[in-house]
């Protein structure tokens, strides 16, 4: 349980904020749109993800902090 918890804790941690998530995303060239198409969600969840409105969670917390450092690692 603990690692759990303590793998859970690093997820979060890893979410930049809403300004860097925008700035990752169009530094690679990729639209809400196409983000969200990799990710399996509706554009306006990106959206929202980027706007600080709303966080995912769960699996889609995991493939989103997944896709950003994919992005971060591309710049």
């Amino acid at each position: 349980v603990t690692e759990r918890v303590k793998a859970r804790i690093h997820v979060h941690r890893s979410l930049p904020e809403p300004a860097q998530r925008v700035a990752l995303r169009k530094h690679a060239g990729l639209t809400q749109r196409e983000l969200a198409n990799i990710l399996g969600v509706d554009r306006t969840a990106v959206a929202h993800w980027e706007s600080g409105r709303r966080n995912p969670d769960g699996k889609r917390l995991d493939a989103y902090v997944e896709a950003l450092d994919a992005l971060r690692e591309a710049a």
